[in-house]
């Protein structure tokens, strides 16, 4: 079976998002921020991976309890554009990242304390089975769960 290695987040302020994806959710920080240019180290992949238009950027690796890893970009040139839409669901790609909580009411409060927004209300899909969305302070959709995955999936197949 496949394991998820990590998610790559694009966020404008790298510092700022490392503090408060430790913070709210309680992501270990393993390395970065790094700065990366066309001088460094991994120049080339990142040209090939990015286009000719990349030149530099920022970059951190945080990990959750389970090990999945979160690496968050800033891009510098070309600079990271917000878009209007910050929860364009109905485009073919990632549209939220969702994290199983220890306990979800003081993340949740943890979220909103520390510039998040609360996009949903909290649902109970499974008598005592939590999910909330919410975003991070630059607009990327984090839902918090009070279960793993596979007992949540497992229990809503029926909804």
């Amino acid at each position: 079976m496949t394991e998820m290695n990590h998610v790559g987040v694009t966020v404008p302020d790298i510092e700022t998002a490392i503090e408060w994806y430790v913070t709210a959710l309680g992501l270990e920080l393993l390395a970065g921020p790094l700065r990366c240019d066309l001088t460094t180290r991994g120049a080339d992949r990142r040209t090939n991976v990015f286009g000719q238009r990349w030149r530099g950027m920022k970059l951190a690796h945080l990990v959750t309890k389970n090990g999945a890893g979160l690496e968050l970009f800033e891009f510098i040139d070309p600079v990271v554009v917000t878009p209007d839409e910050t929860f364009p669901y109905n485009q073919v790609g990632p549209h939220h990242l969702a994290f199983t909580v220890d306990d979800f009411d003081a993340t949740l409060r943890a979220i909103l304390e520390n510039g998040g927004v609360q996009r949903s209300k909290v649902f109970d899909v499974n008598d005592g089975e939590l999910i909330c969305y919410c975003q991070d302070p630059w607009g990327n959709v984090v839902e918090i769960v009070s279960k793993d995955y596979v007992d949540l999936a497992t229990a809503t197949a029926i909804d």
